[in-house]
């Protein structure tokens, strides 16, 4: 199905992607911006193919599921599903801006069903009333933060295809 050089790029950006989410696990709270990098792997991965980077995304997971399941699934709603999906959406576009806002809204949907399956709201209830207003509140941002991401994703994309040949098909 892939080659070898592929199948062992995927497994290095697995095991990084888990490794920077458990950065602060073992180094410590003063570590933890590292685990805001553990998207590019995926987006790296998603890249090649969905299907290699749907396999990293649910492997890293996996992983770290063995280490911490909360930090797992803290994974599995935030970078990992947003480098997963800038990583698949980003060539169904022509321009770039519509991709992170898709991504926005993927998160934002998983957050609320996360957070409110298990009873944690994301705002205090006095600041919004409904949760619409406060998906609302957090698209925005959530937007502005996809599209930096997506902006260092594809930088971080063009060098390593600049050093490293990556043919997806044998």
């Amino acid at each position: 199905m892939f080659n070898k050089r592929i199948l062992f790029f995927c497994t290095v950006l697995a095991l990084l992607a888990a490794a920077l989410q458990a950065v602060p696990l073992i180094f410590g709270a003063a570590f933890a911006f590292a685990s805001l990098l553990n998207g590019f792997p995926i987006y790296l991965a998603a890249r090649l193919s969905y299907i290699p980077g749907i396999l990293v995304y649910l492997s890293a997971a996996a992983l770290l599921a063995f280490l911490n399941p909360f930090e797992a699934l803290f994974f599995i709603c935030t970078n990992g599903i947003i480098g997963l999906s800038l990583g698949i959406i980003k060539d169904r576009f022509r321009s770039i801006y519509p991709v992170p806002a898709l991504s926005a809204l993927l998160d934002v949907a998983i957050l609320f069903t996360v957070n409110y399956r298990f009873g944690i709201s994301i705002f205090s209830p006095s600041a919004f009333s409904t949760p619409a207003g406060q998906a609302a509140a957090l698209l925005f941002p959530m937007y502005l933060y996809c599209l930096i991401y997506l902006k260092l994703a594809m930088s971080l994309d063009k060098l390593i295809h600049r050093y490293i040949e990556l043919d997806i098909h044998p």
